[in-house]
């Protein structure tokens, strides 16, 4: 079975045309200026070319995306740093649902997240699954 799962995670998600994120990917909010990197804390075993693939809830501010300037300088906060405001325990939505990565769906390229600072907020989407990064 796990050949099996390894493969189809080389391969891409079968089927569709979104692919599994991994550390490096590349993000961009709606709100900010430039690109942000998603990063992992540790790894959760499961790799795509010697990188770790991420979960749904890899989205904290400070551990998998910077705590400031993450995407440069924020639109709703009149151009001062971005310093991503996450609820607690959000989680980016449109995971894998049949693929599970420490009991949580696994991350696809088709996945958001809603910044949750003051005017509006952003919502984060990912702009490279970092695969070839």
């Amino acid at each position: 079975m796990l050949p099996i799962l390894l493969r189809a995670l080389v391969l891409g998600v079968l089927g569709e045309e979104y692919s599994y994120v991994v550390r490096g990917a590349t993000l961009q909010c709606s709100q900010g200026t430039y690109p942000g990197v998603l990063n992992a804390m540790y790894s959760h075993g499961i790799y795509i070319k010697d990188k770790p693939v991420l979960n749904v809830a890899d989205a904290i501010p400070g551990a998998h995306i910077s705590k400031e300037y993450a995407f440069g300088l924020c639109e709703r906060k009149y151009g001062l740093p971005c310093k991503p405001e996450i609820a607690f325990g959000a989680k980016w939505t449109h995971g894998k649902e049949n693929v599970l990565i420490e009991g949580e769906h696994a991350l696809l390229s088709k996945s958001t997240l809603i910044c949750s600072c003051p005017g509006g907020g952003g919502i984060i989407s990912i702009l490279d699954d970092g695969q070839n990064s």
